[in-house]
C-alpha cells in the first residue's frame, strides 16, 4: 500500500491539473503580439481624458471584466503601445488605455527628451497620475459596467499597477514589465496576484530591485510570478530591436505571460 501511494498521489494531481486546465484554458493559443500596422482601437475623450479603447473580437455594450493599460512615458501617441493594447484585446479582453499625461507624453523620436526626464517627471507627480487612473477606473465601472479590472503596467506604468492593487483600489490582478520607480511599500500593498517580467539588461529594475521585490512577495505569501528574459533591455515588452531575436522573443513571451496570467487568476 505504501509503495502505491506515490502513484495514487500523482494520479490525483494529474486529475486536478486536467480539470484546472480545462476550466482555465489559455486564450493565447496561436496568438502573437502585433508589431506593425494600424491600430484597430478607438480613441475617445472621457471627462477631459483621451482614452484608447481596444475591443475584443465580439464587441459588447457592457463588459463584466476589462484590462486597464498603464503605459510607459511615451503614452498613447506611441504606435507600439496601441498595438500592444490591441494584442491584449485579441485575447478576448476589453482594454482601456488612458492618456496619463494629458497630451504631454514624451516624444519617442526625440532622444534628448528621453534622456532628460527630470523636468518632465516633475510636471507629472504621482498624485496627478493617480487621479487619471482613479478617474479611468470609475469610468470603466460606471459607464462600461465593468465589475472586475486587471491591470498591465509597462516601465512608468509598472509603478502604478501595484499602487492600484492595494485592497479596495480597483485592480484585482496585475502584470508589470520592467517597472520604473517601484517602491517597497507599493509592493507590500499588493493584495492580488501579480506577474512580473524583467530584463537581464535593465539598469532600472536591476538585479537588486528584482530580488528585493521577490523577497517581499515571498514574505507576504503572495501569489506571484517573476520571469527574467536574457538579453532583454529596459522597455523590451513594448519597444524592441526587431532584428534582435532575443529581444523579439522577450517581447512575444512577456505578452503571452500576461495573457496566461490573466487566464489563470483573473
Amino acid at each position: 500500500m505504501l509503495a502505491r501511494f506515490p502513484l495514487l498521489a500523482f494520479a490525483a494531481f494529474a486529475a486536478f491539473a486536467s480539470a484546472f486546465s480545462k476550466k482555465h484554458s489559455s486564450t493565447c493559443d496561436n496568438l502573437q503580439v502585433i508589431n506593425e500596422g494600424q491600430p484597430a482601437g478607438e480613441l475617445k475623450s472621457i471627462n477631459g481624458i483621451q482614452i484608447y479603447h481596444a475591443y475584443p473580437q465580439k464587441k459588447q455594450r457592457i463588459y463584466d471584466s476589462a484590462i486597464l493599460f498603464v503605459s510607459d512615458i511615451y503614452g498613447v501617441p506611441l504606435l507600439e503601445n496601441k498595438l500592444l493594447a490591441d494584442s491584449l484585446a485579441r485575447a478576448n479582453h476589453l482594454v482601456i488605455f488612458p492618456d496619463l499625461f494629458k497630451g504631454d507624453a514624451i516624444n519617442a523620436s526625440d532622444p534628448e527628451a528621453s534622456l532628460n526626464l527630470g523636468p518632465w517627471l516633475a510636471k507629472h507627480p504621482a498624485p496627478d497620475i493617480d487621479s487619471v487612473i482613479a478617474s479611468t477606473i470609475t469610468y470603466m465601472k460606471t459607464n462600461l459596467g465593468v465589475k472586475k479590472i486587471a491591470g498591465v503596467g509597462y516601465c512608468f506604468g509598472g509603478k502604478y499597477v501595484p499602487r492600484f492593487m492595494a485592497r479596495g483600489k480597483g485592480i484585482e490582478a496585475g502584470f508589470i514589465a520592467h517597472p520604473s520607480f517601484l517602491e517597497a511599500d507599493e509592493i507590500r500593498g499588493i493584495a492580488g496576484p501579480i506577474s512580473i517580467a524583467a530584463g537581464e539588461l535593465d539598469p532600472v529594475f536591476n538585479v537588486t530591485l528584482r530580488r528585493n521585490a521577490e523577497d517581499i512577495l515571498q514574505q507576504m505569501n503572495a501569489t506571484y510570478q517573476t520571469t527574467l528574459y536574457a538579453g532583454a533591455p529596459h522597455g523590451f515588452a513594448v519597444r524592441v530591436d526587431m532584428n534582435n531575436p532575443r529581444q523579439v522573443y522577450a517581447k512575444e513571451s512577456s505578452y503571452l505571460q500576461a495573457v496566461r496570467w490573466f487566464d489563470a487568476w483573473f
